[in-house]
C-alpha cells in the first residue's frame, strides 16, 4: 500500500508539473511553490527571523570558562613555576539604557519589512502571471482570427485561379489575393512565435510546463473597495522605524551603564607542599563585581551619530509618503481604466456588427462581379481588425481588472473566479 501511495504522489507531481491545460489559479500556485526567487525571500526573512530570535537572548545572562597556564622563572614561595588555573565568568547587564529593547525593536522591524518584502514580490510577480496569462488568450484570439482570414483567402485564391483559366479574371487579381494571403501567414508566425515567448516565460516563473490555458477570470471588482497600502509603503516605515530605533540604542550609551559580573576561579601549583604551607598562595576565588560607567562627555559623536539615524529615518518616511500619493495617484487611474475599456468593449461591438455586415454585402457583390478584389479584400480586412479589436477588448478588461486589485494594495490572486 505504501508503495502505491508514492506511485499516486509522483504521478500526481508529474501532472502539476507537466500539465496538458492549466488554469490561471494553478500557475499562480505554481509561481508559489517552485518560483525560486520567492524561495529566496522566504530565506532571507527567515535569516531576519533568527536575527530577532537571537538579538532577544542578550537580556539572558552570559556564562563563560577558561583556563589560564603560567611558567615563571626563578619561582619562589609567591610564585610556584607552574600555576595552572581554570575560572568560570558570570555576566548579566542589569541597566544599559534601553539600548537592547531598542535593537530587538529594530530586529523586529527588519524581520517585518523582510516578510512585506516577500509579499510584495508574490504580488508583482503574481499580477505579471495575470498579465501574460490573458496575453496569451488575447494573442490566441487574434491567430484564430488570422486563421480564419487564411481559410477565406485561400479560398478566394482557389477560386480566382479557376477565374483565370476561364478568363474571367487576370493574373494580377490572383497575386492580390496572393500577397495579402503570405502577409497573413507572416503575421501568423509573428503572433505564434509572441505566445510561445510567453508561455516560456510564465513556465519558468511557475514550473509548470503546459500545451493549453484553461479559461478564466477575475471577479468584476467593486469601485467602492478601500485601499490598503502597497507593501513599497509598508517596507519604507519599517525600515524607517528600524533606523530610528538603532539611533536609540546609540544614544542609549550616555545614560548609565550597570553590569554585574561574578568570576570564580581554581588554582593548580606545581608544588602542592610548598602551596599548602606557604599560606599566601590561594586555591581557590570568587570575585563579585558591580560595574557602573557613564559617558558625560565625547565632543558630541554620539548626538551628531544619532542625529544621522533620525534623518535617514525621516528621510524614509518621505519616501513612505510619496508611495502613498504615487499608489493613490495609480488607483484613481485604475479606475478610470476599467471605465474606458467598458466603453471600448461597447464600441468594439458596434464596430464587429458593423464590419460584419459590410463584409457579408461586399462578399456577395463581389462574387456577384458587382465589386472588384481590392473592396473585398478591404472589407475582410476590416472585419478581421474588428473582431481582433472586440476580442482584445475582453482580455484588457480582465488586465485592468488584475491591475484595479493590485492598486488597491489587493493581492490580485485571490480575486479568481
Amino acid at each position: 500500500m505504501k508503495i502505491n501511495k508514492k506511485i499516486l504522489f509522483f504521478y500526481g507531481l508529474i501532472n502539476v508539473c507537466f500539465a496538458s491545460e492549466v488554469g490561471l489559479d494553478e500557475l499562480l500556485n505554481g509561481m508559489i511553490q517552485n518560483n525560486q526567487t520567492l524561495r529566496s525571500y522566504n530565506y532571507q526573512a527567515l535569516s531576519k527571523e533568527q536575527e530577532l530570535e537571537s538579538q532577544k537572548r542578550s537580556f539572558f545572562p552570559t556564562l563563560d570558562i577558561g583556563a589560564t597556564y603560567i611558567n615563571s622563572n626563578p619561582a619562589n614561595m609567591i610564585s610556584p613555576k607552574e600555576t595552572k588555573s581554570i575560572y568560570g565568568v558570570a555576566s548579566l547587564d542589569i541597566y544599559d539604557g534601553g539600548k537592547k529593547s531598542s535593537l530587538v525593536k529594530s530586529k523586529s522591524f527588519d524581520y517585518k519589512a523582510s516578510l512585506y518584502e516577500k509579499d510584495a514580490f508574490s504580488k508583482n510577480m503574481a499580477l505579471d502571471i495575470i498579465q501574460r496569462y490573458f496575453l496569451i488568450q488575447k494573442l490566441q484570439s487574434n491567430l484564430l482570427v488570422l486563421q480564419m482570414k487564411s481559410k477565406e483567402l485561400a479560398y478566394q485564391i482557389k477560386r480566382a485561379k479557376s477565374f483565370v483559366k476561364a478568363g474571367l479574371m487576370t493574373q494580377d487579381d490572383v497575386d492580390k489575393f496572393q500577397a495579402s494571403y503570405d502577409e497573413n501567414n507572416y503575421n501568423v508566425e509573428n503572433v505564434l512565435f509572441s505566445i510561445d515567448e510567453q508561455k516560456e516565460y510564465i513556465q519558468r516563473e511557475t514550473g509548470i510546463d503546459f500545451q493549453a490555458l484553461k479559461t478564466s477570470s477575475l471577479i468584476e471588482p467593486d469601485l467602492n473597495v478601500p485601499m490598503d497600502d502597497f507593501e513599497k509603503t509598508k517596507i519604507l516605515d519599517a525600515r524607517s522605524k528600524s533606523i530610528k530605533e538603532i539611533g536609540n540604542s546609540v544614544g542609549s550609551v550616555t545614560t548609565p551603564q550597570i553590569k554585574i559580573q561574578d568570576t570564580y576561579t581554581k588554582y593548580y601549583y606545581d608544588d602542592d607542599v610548598l602551596a599548602a604551607n606557604s599560606g599566601l598562595l590561594l586555591e581557590k576565588k570568587n570575585v563579585l563585581s558591580v560595574n557602573a560607567t557613564w559617558r558625560i562627555f565625547d565632543g558630541g559623536q554620539i548626538s551628531k551619530q544619532k542625529e544621522a539615524y533620525t534623518l535617514q529615518s525621516l528621510a524614509l518616511q518621505e519616501q513612505k509618503i510619496g508611495s502613498i500619493k504615487e499608489q493613490k495617484s495609480s488607483f484613481e487611474l485604475a479606475k478610470k481604466r476599467l471605465n474606458a475599456i467598458k466603453a471600448q468593449i461597447k464600441s468594439s461591438i458596434s464596430a464587429l456588427r458593423s464590419a460584419d455586415s459590410t463584409y457579408e454585402i461586399v462578399t456577395q457583390k463581389y462574387e456577384a462581379g458587382l465589386v472588384d478584389n481590392v473592396a473585398y479584400l478591404d472589407a475582410l480586412n476590416a472585419k478581421s481588425a474588428a473582431m481582433s479589436r472586440y476580442k482584445s477588448s475582453l482580455y484588457d478588461y480582465e488586465i485592468a481588472k488584475s491591475l484595479f486589485y493590485y492598486f488597491a494594495g489587493k493581492d490580485p490572486k485571490e480575486f479568481i473566479k
